[in-house]
């Protein structure tokens, strides 16, 4: 039985819609632009406009609004499924409990760590961090490297941080860092907040002369497996939303 839902219609007759968001055309104009018989227009236009995505003017066949956003939000659906592939390897045998927006993944910066590279996501994290003026941060993860690159950036160039951290990796801060720690949120450009969310993810919110962005680390064990990072208005509404309910549910941390 043919399923007539508006998205199986859509998925159905592409070829048609695509056709008819060239501009007004008859039916056997449309049939020379999807490249069709004029007998699968007529029944494309048919279920086109049934469903409302299409209707007749006297300039010929068009798309109204919605048939024009259907076609628009379809390929968006596509672009997204693809861009979710893409970073499909990065979350192999790794158990993520955030609800994270496909946004986040959509036209993003992909880095994967390699044999040959391993420090590749780790880089990619510094490039975002070396121009902000201010970072939001979840981590679940302790890595060195990541605590002297925000130490740096914090007492040499005047950052700012707001981080959310699990209990281990405050141990571990102030077990390996002990001195840095006390000397960064003494400086009152540091706070940090315990949390009891425990991911294998960083998440960075870094505000830059050029805008936000964000940047997601994703670890499998102790090592980082890749980076993402995004400018898109949308992703970094995802995080700067995350990170505001993570630090609400926090509890403050002075070392001091």
């Amino acid at each position: 039985m043919t399923d007539e839902s508006p998205a199986a219609v859509v998925d159905r007759r592409l070829d048609t819609l695509r056709a008819l968001d060239e501009g007004a055309a008859s039916r056997a104009t449309l049939a020379d632009r999807a490249g069709v018989s004029r007998s699968t227009v007529d029944r494309a236009l048919r279920e086109l406009s049934t469903v409302g995505f299409v209707t007749s003017t006297p300039a010929g066949y068009r798309p109204t609004l919605p048939g024009r956003l259907a076609l628009s939000g379809r390929d968006r659906h596509v672009r997204r499924i693809e861009a979710l592939a893409a970073v499909a390897p990065l979350f192999e045998g790794v158990e993520v409990g955030l609800d994270v927006d496909p946004a986040v993944f959509e036209g993003a910066t992909v880095v994967e760590a390699t044999p040959h590279a391993p420090t590749d996501p780790l880089d990619a994290v510094a490039d975002v961090v070396g121009t902000a003026t201010h970072v939001s941060v979840y981590t679940g993860r302790f890595l060195s490297r990541h605590a002297r690159l925000y130490h740096d950036r914090i007492m040499e160039a005047g950052t700012t941080g707001a981080f959310v951290t699990t209990e281990r990796v405050i141990e571990r801060l102030a077990a390996s860092r002990p001195v840095d720690t006390r000397d960064a949120v003494a400086s009152g450009r540091v706070a940090i907040r315990r949390t009891n969310r425990d991911e294998p993810l960083t998440v960075v919110l870094a505000e830059t002369p050029d805008g936000p962005e964000v940047g997601l680390v994703v670890y499998r064990g102790g090592a980082a497996r890749g980076f993402v990072g995004n400018d898109d208005p949308a992703a970094t509404r995802w995080a700067r939303a995350l990170h505001e309910r993570l630090w609400a549910a926090g509890t403050p941390f002075d070392p001091i």
